[in-house]
């Protein structure tokens, strides 16, 4: 609190959820010095109730209506969904129920062994005439073959009629980055806050949020200047956060980090023990100051706000990893290298994605012959004259003393 230009008192704010109503509540602490506030606030915190807060909008389990009838599509596809709960994350789950909802009221009463291209045909004319976007039409076909091709396999169809349609085809979407100089305002505006090491080490490393939000102590290795990717924050069935596999197998990798991005988390460490004391390795490097992990939506809001405060261009949070990715490409870090600490699964997919981006690189492989031949002709130049080296070395090494006498 300041009062004629001189703060007076310090005060702390700490909100939490009351499990009976829902609604968020707030309370704060008011201290002379800083430390004091501090200790306040921190034993304010740990009286308050513990409760996770879980977005409805993203917390709803999406499922797809009851069939009453065994023969019909709808009940395959119901046997489809269970079937791939077993194999791929609650998000992906939820993504292709969410998809195949579209389908449903077109589709979900044709008996299976009925199901014809026209059919799916239609249901993709009568969903583009509702307003659907291309992309959502697009999306839901894409899973629709992919259940009918599992249902070829286990021998419930004879072919997947879906792959008879042709597909739609959505515009690419430009990726989205800041020039460099809009990456420093970005992290000038950002220091200071709390989250400030994280965004930058979204910038130096290209990780996605839910890697940063999984990070741990342990997975720091100061002497070494690595950092381990290990895990990810993932949203569960019930829509939660909750710490989970990487992406892709690929995705498992250890960054090396560089000098200046190592002094920021030296320097968050230390707040961090300032502030929760000594903590242990499995301790998240990024958590609220309850000491649990951060829920990814407060990360993009803050986001959102320091982009405003910097007054550069409005990115998605995601795209801070495309920022990444660009600045090193202009650096010219070979594809391979930025496939690589990206996690990609191979580099052909880097170069389809950032391939705009390697238009300079694409110009400057346009040489001319004297630029191409120039080595020949310089070897040759050598193999006509064995002591030509030589002469040049002795040169240069009287040029160097020269200059320092």
């Amino acid at each position: 609190m300041i009062s004629k230009g001189k703060v007076t008192a310090w005060r702390g704010l700490a909100s939490y959820i009351d499990s009976d109503t829902g609604r968020k509540h707030r309370k704060s602490v008011t201290r002379k010095t800083k430390i004091e506030a501090r200790r306040a606030l921190r034993a304010l915190i740990a009286s308050l109730p513990k409760a996770q807060r879980v977005s409805r909008r993203k917390a709803r389990q999406d499922s797809l209506p009851a069939a009453s009838d065994s023969a019909s599509t709808l009940a395959f596809l119901h046997r489809w969904l269970a079937f791939k709960a077993r194999e791929v994350r609650p998000t992906s789950l939820r993504s292709y129920t969410g998809t195949l909802l579209h389908l449903v009221p077109h589709l979900g009463h044709v008996p299976l062994t009925d199901l014809t291209a026209l059919h799916v045909e239609d249901a993709v004319s009568a969903l583009l005439a509702s307003g659907k976007s291309m992309k959502t039409v697009a999306s839901a076909l894409h899973t629709l073959r992919m259940a009918l091709r599992q249902g070829v396999r286990w021998g419930a169809l004879e072919r997947n009629v879906a792959e008879q349609v042709r597909r739609l085809r959505t515009p690419a979407a430009r990726l989205k980055v800041w020039t460099p100089w809009e990456a420093r305002a970005f992290l000038d505006a950002a220091q200071g806050h709390r989250l400030y090491p994280l965004f930058a080490l979204a910038l130096s490393t290209g990780m996605r949020k839910g890697e940063l939000l999984g990070v741990r102590w342990s997975d720091v290795n100061f002497e070494r200047a690595e950092l381990v990717v290990r895990g990810q924050l993932v949203r569960g069935v019930s829509g939660a956060w909750e710490l989970g596999e990487p992406k892709t197998p690929a995705s498992r990798r250890t960054l090396p980090l560089a000098a200046d991005m190592l002094e920021i988390l030296r320097a968050h460490e230390r707040e961090e023990r300032a502030w929760h004391g000594t903590h242990t390795a499995d301790a998240f490097v990024f958590r609220r100051s309850s000491g649990a992990f951060m829920d990814a939506s407060n990360v993009s809001r803050v986001f959102r706000m320091l982009t405003r405060r910097a007054g550069v261009p409005r990115l998605r949070f995601h795209d801070l990893r495309h920022t990444a990715a660009s600045l090193m490409i202009r650096r010219g870090v070979s594809a391979k290298l930025v496939s690589d600490r990206l996690g990609h699964a191979d580099v052909a997919f880097t170069l389809r994605v950032y391939t705009h981006l390697y238009d300079d690189q694409r110009r400057d492989a346009a040489l001319s012959f004297d630029q191409l031949l120039a080595a020949d002709r310089d070897r040759a130049a050598f193999d006509a004259n064995p002591n030509l080296l030589r002469q040049l070395e002795e040169l240069l090494h009287a040029l160097r003393s020269g200059s320092s006498s």
